[in-house]
């Protein structure tokens, strides 16, 4: 792996400064001759060496008249004389190398994610434009930028002007070890929201246009910290501010990850809405020599035209029609541009303890919009890279736009797979090797092995993951241990993979005595961090009024009770005490106006991250309107924040698989969609019909699960179920319950007629 305390650093002859980085030597039998080259972002070109670069200008009468798109491809590149220049660079340093006899390039081992991003000023106002990268080759990454008029004309001057045209930069990951290190990360999601309701808007939380909102918010709001204790007596400067940078860049991508993932259970189509209250404030430990992801951020300037000896004119498109630019690019382990990426290309299990890489051999696409030729339609890739597609703009189907493709695989024992993505509506798509039928997880076990109390001596993972294409699930264990806290799931399906994965952790710790977390469900993402067994969990309590009421009917003082409503399965070593009905946590706020008049009170409820029990809430609360006593209501263990107001309620659904006998049905998954309506009833208003959600038992997992929505005093609420019972291979077979009222909702054993 990469080792962030040895860096050097090589000026080219242009001026442009290479970085380089020596491996940590810590894996089993290192090569002392192993270094990482931080690769240069350029232009991809042609055979004959022209830029991959379009800009179309819309000649029009109406108000998109001079306006357009800019679409350009960007890669990464070492060339052979800077591999070389480096290389005599390290020998020639034998002080802070020792040891290097032929310095030994080795490609980035990228995590996925990778991002690109170019700023652009125009009017007054810099806008930053994003493309996702591609991890294998060449890291490609398609930028598709749609330009008002000024914005054209500022991105036509940059690239028509002698000297630089525009500054691209890259965001990479790559694991490294906290060598003489660690670090403390905390958010604090109540002073985040305790800031938002001060602003204008709500939607920078969740903005992805600009990709370092989150990181300004929190330090504007002061609502995260960041603590870094050295192993190591006065550490070079340049050190501690790369482990800073990346501490702080660290914090941002938990939160950012935290807020994309409440914006998706809630289908939130527009980030303006989106309330940072409804993601968990956490605390996150780093010791030394845990792996973590380092970011690598290599920017440089894309030459203008002129630099290139080239006329930009030839590279421009006028149009007086209304075009829809579409464009496909891969992140995939092609064979022809992947071979010297093996640690990042998805291992497929061939038996016997054997595994092959899965490279792919050839991607065929095929586009469809109404507007475009069929003979103009179908692409193929051989390698990583992108093709766009133009045709007139259909005002009857707007921007939607479908995808079919086929995947073939260099060993024709893996087959070929098929897949179709309907209902396009961004100008660009990237084929990942989910779409390509690859499963891969991995499971991260270092915070649970560096707890504070209690170490486990192992933590055995319980994966499945069933879909009604594949005839074979996927049921596998996993054993992390402190030696080898990270391992991976891969799989290679016949079809897409187009559900979620479940997965359940039993933490063994000394003496065999075990501890079973819940059931985590519906997962879709390459990484989890599983938490230690008796970690805690954060339920922020706000009282929350507005200046527009904080003197007509202000809120004086709130006392708020908390419990377990259950009796909760503790871990080995867990040293607190739970609180119970008959002996409530108790929190007495007192709010107080904020600098713009707000009244504000916030205090913390902490309870244990893997309960599966419910907590309960109950609350008094003394206003100018008078007293109201809020009942004893369960909320999910989850649960964020719990606003604290007169009108403020919420229902919580359990969805209980109790009824069902793993041992004789003859289905392997049931799947619960679950519909909650908020009707006004005796209230102002009711918020209406919320978000489908789906839970997920697959074959032998158990444990209910609970959904907690907020409503107001009054509201009226009731929810409908749909219930897929999912064999592989065969028909799925449902059944549908409507304008349910009842708070436990206990699935049927086997499918029933509708009700």
């Amino acid at each position: 792996m990469l080792n962030f305390a040895l860096k050097g650093t090589y000026q080219d002859s242009t001026g442009y400064s290479w970085d380089y980085y020596r491996d940590d030597q810590l894996d089993p039998n290192p090569d002392p001759n192993a270094f990482y080259i931080i690769p240069k972002p350029q232009f991809v070109t042609d055979t004959q060496g022209n830029p991959s670069f379009n800009i179309t200008t819309n000649q029009t009468d109406g108000a998109d008249n001079g306006s357009g798109v800019c679409r350009f491809d960007v890669e990464l590149s070492v060339p052979a004389d800077i591999q070389a220049a480096i290389s005599s660079a390290i020998l020639g340093n034998a002080t802070k190398f020792p040891g290097v006899t032929k310095p030994n390039f080795i490609a980035l081992a990228l995590n996925k994610g990778s991002w690109a991003a170019f700023n652009l000023a125009a009017g007054g106002t810099t806008t930053t434009f994003t493309a996702a990268a591609s991890n294998f080759g060449s890291n490609v990454a398609s930028f598709l930028a749609h330009l008002s008029k000024t914005q054209l004309e500022a991105c036509k001057t940059a690239f028509s002007n002698q000297g630089g045209a525009v500054d691209v930069t890259y965001y990479l990951w790559v694991p490294a070890r906290l060598q003489s290190v660690s670090a403390v990360l905390k958010f604090d999601s109540s002073i985040a929201y305790q800031y938002q309701v001060t602003q204008p808007k709500y939607d920078s939380w969740g903005d992805q246009v600009s990709p370092g909102s989150v990181k300004a918010l929190l330090t504007e709001s002061n609502s995260s910290s960041v603590k870094i204790t050295w192993g190591i007596s006065n550490p070079p400067q340049d050190l501690v501010k790369d482990v800073t940078t990346w501490a702080n860049d660290t914090i941002a991508d938990l939160v950012t990850a935290e807020v994309n993932k409440a914006i998706q259970l809630q289908k939130l189509k527009s980030d303006e809405s989106f309330n940072i209250s409804e993601v968990s404030s956490f605390t996150n430990n780093y010791a030394e020599n845990m792996v973590i992801n380092w970011l690598i951020q290599p920017t440089a300037t894309l030459p203008s035209f002129p630099n290139m000896k080239l006329n930009i004119a030839d590279f421009e498109t006028t149009v007086n029609t209304q075009q829809q630019h579409m464009v496909v690019s891969t992140n995939l382990p092609f064979q022809s541009d992947s071979q010297h990426q093996l640690d990042i290309v998805p291992k497929i299990p061939a038996g016997g303890g054997v595994s092959n890489p899965a490279f792919i051999k050839s991607v065929t696409i095929t586009i469809s919009y109404p507007t475009l030729p069929q003979s103009k339609s179908t692409y193929t890739f051989t390698a990583n890279g992108s093709q766009a597609f133009v045709a007139d703009f259909d005002t009857q189907i707007g921007v939607e736009w479908n995808l079919e493709y086929s995947v073939n695989y260099q060993d024709p024992n893996m087959g070929t797979v098929t897949g179709r993505i309907n209902g396009i509506d961004m100008g660009a798509y990237t084929l990942k090797v989910e779409e390509a039928g690859i499963l891969t997880v991995n499971f991260d076990g270092q915070q649970a092995f560096n707890s504070e109390g209690t170490k486990p001596n192992e933590i055995d993972l319980n994966f499945s993951y069933i879909s009604q294409n594949d005839t074979t699930p996927v049921n596998q264990v996993v054993r992390l241990t402190p030696k080898e806290p990270q391992q991976s799931v891969t799989s290679l399906q016949a079809h897409p993979i187009n559900a979620g994965y479940n997965f359940q952790a039993t933490y063994v710790f000394p003496g065999s005595v075990t501890y079973q977390a819940p059931l985590v469900q519906n997962q879709t993402g390459f990484q989890q961090i599983l938490p230690a067994a008796d970690a805690l969990h954060s339920v922020n309590l706000i009282v929350y009024v507005p200046v527009s009421q904080a003197n007509s009917n202000p809120v004086f003082d709130a006392t708020v009770n908390m419990w377990y409503d259950g009796t909760v399965k503790l871990p080995d070593g867990y040293s607190g005490s739970l609180p119970t009905k008959a002996s409530p946590a108790v929190f007495t706020l007192t709010p107080n106006p904020d600098q713009t008049g707000n009244l504000f009170a916030r205090d913390v409820f902490v309870g244990l991250a893997t309960a599966d029990q419910p907590l309960v809430y109950s609350a008094s609360i003394d206003a100018a309107s008078g007293s109201t006593d809020i009942p004893a209501q369960p909320i999910q263990n989850t649960q964020p924040s719990v606003m604290v107001s007169p009108t403020q309620r919420y229902f919580t659904l359990e969805i209980d698989p109790a009824a069902i006998n793993w041992k004789s049905v003859a289905f392997s998954s049931v799947e619960v969609l679950v519909t909650i309506t908020v009707d006004k009833g005796t209230a102002s208003a009711g918020s209406g019909v919320q978000p489908e959600r789906s839970f997920t038992w697959n074959k032998g997992e158990t444990g209910s699960k609970y959904l907690t929505i907020p409503t107001q005093a009054g509201n009226i609420v009731s929810y409908d179920c749909k219930i897929n019972y999912v064999t592989p291979g065969s028909a799925t077979q449902s059944s549908t319950f409507s304008k349910q009222t009842d708070v436990t909702f206990n699935i049927p054993a086997t499918p029933t007629t509708k009700s």
